[in-house]
Order: C-alpha cells, then sequence, then structure tokens
C-alpha cells in the first residue's frame, strides 16, 4: 500500500513537470501536440461530438492503436470519472492521489446520455455526457455562460462570455485483436487576450498533457486485460 501511494506521488510529480514544460514550451511544440500520433485524414475528418463545439478555437487530435478488440477497450471508457473509474492519467493530479481503476468495475459499466462525469475528486465540476454510441465513441461536451455559471447552448446569440468544450473518445476496429482510440478535444470561447492566453497557453498545453498520459495507460490496462481474457 504504501509503495502504491508512492507511485502515485512520484508519477504526480513527473506529470506537474510535464506540464509545466508544455506550457513554457506551447510556441514551439504546438503544432505537433495538436496532432500527437494522429494521421492527416484522423485530423481532419468530421467525429461525433463536432457538433456540440461548431466552430472551434482550438482542437487537439491524439491516436493510438491498441492490441485489445473494441469490445475490450470500450469497458474502460464507460466507467470513466473521479469517484468512478479515475481518469488514468497522472493520479495525484486528477484523482484526488486515489489509484485509477486497473480492472473493468461491474457497478461503473452503466452510462446514459445527461449524466455528469465528475472531473474533480470532489464532484463540484464535471463534464456532462453528451452522446453515447456503444462501442465506437463516448461524447462529453457543454457550453456554459462563464458569467451566470449556468449551462447554454454553444450557438446562442445572447451569450457574451462563455466556454464550451468537447472530449471525444473514438474507436474504431482494426481487426479481432486492434482498434484504433483516437481522442479530440475542441474548444471554444469569447475571445479576449486574457481568455486567448488561458485556454490556448494553459488549458491547452495541460489537457494534450493529461490526455496523452490517459491514452497511454489505457492502451497498456487494455492490453494486459486481453491477454488474460479473449475478446
Amino acid at each position: 500500500m504504501a509503495y502504491g501511494k508512492l507511485k502515485i506521488f512520484l508519477e504526480g510529480i513527473v506529470g506537474a513537470g510535464v506540464v509545466a514544460t508544455m506550457m513554457i514550451l506551447s510556441p514551439l511544440v504546438r503544432r505537433w501536440y495538436r496532432r500527437w500520433g494522429a494521421s492527416d485524414a484522423e485530423v481532419t475528418r468530421m467525429l461525433p461530438g463536432d457538433e456540440f463545439v461548431p466552430h472551434p478555437k482550438s482542437q487537439i487530435n491524439c491516436a493510438i492503436t491498441i492490441n485489445a478488440s473494441v469490445a475490450q477497450v470500450w469497458p474502460w471508457f464507460v466507467q470513466l470519472g473521479c469517484q468512478r473509474g479515475g481518469w488514468y492519467s497522472y493520479d495525484l493530479l486528477d484523482n484526488g492521489g486515489a489509484p485509477s481503476a486497473d480492472r473493468i468495475i461491474p457497478e461503473y459499466q452503466h452510462l446514459r446520455v445527461g449524466e455528469v462525469v465528475k472531473a474533480v475528486p470532489n464532484g463540484s465540476f464535471g463534464f456532462p455526457v453528451a452522446a453515447i454510441l456503444p462501442f465506437k465513441a463516448l461524447v462529453l461536451a457543454g457550453t456554459m455562460d462563464t458569467r451566470s455559471g449556468n449551462p447554454s447552448y454553444p450557438n446562442d446569440p445572447k451569450l457574451e462570455a462563455y466556454f464550451s468544450g468537447d472530449q471525444t473518445f473514438f474507436m474504431e476496429s482494426l481487426g479481432a485483436e486492434r482498434t484504433r482510440l483516437t481522442y479530440r478535444m475542441r474548444t471554444d470561447w469569447n475571445a479576449s487576450p486574457l481568455n486567448n492566453l488561458i485556454y490556448v497557453g494553459i488549458l491547452e498545453p495541460i489537457s494534450f498533457s493529461m490526455g496523452r498520459k490517459m491514452l497511454l495507460n489505457l492502451k497498456q490496462r487494455a492490453e494486459s486485460f486481453a491477454n488474460r481474457v479473449p475478446g
């Protein structure tokens, strides 16, 4: 138990360093991290969820191939979130130091559109589930009026201050035992020098750093699971 906590702590310190480095180097590496692992076709094609942020000011695409079937990858996403399976990233930074699940948890295999996937350990903030295409795509998306803090619609002309965000996890079968996984994050906001700095210079590199770690950890978990349980 002590070793597990120490590992989470040390990985969290490394994660904080990765995030800080990405923020500092963002002007130089932004072109690279906005399409990490993704082909030209994967970057430009339409995905489920794009409609929730129709005019993004920022878009990140990350892609990875997992040596496991879609049926073996999908359950890890259904249980995403704090107070559930975790985020599979740097647990010290995004899961309150609790370890993300290393197994499929049956009681967290039920997710519905409209539910909120908790983004912070105390559950005070989360991402609405906007769309579910079983064994294909999970979309977390929403728009918020940043003055009132209330949910809104992405194309509401009355919105003067807003933030729209969409995270899509898209899975394609490459055969019986391989899956191509694409993570896309699209964001939009009312433009201002401060907002542009926050969302491009801070949020974007943080999201890439955490998202990339999530994909790598999910790949390891799903492949380990696939080696033990046939798809």
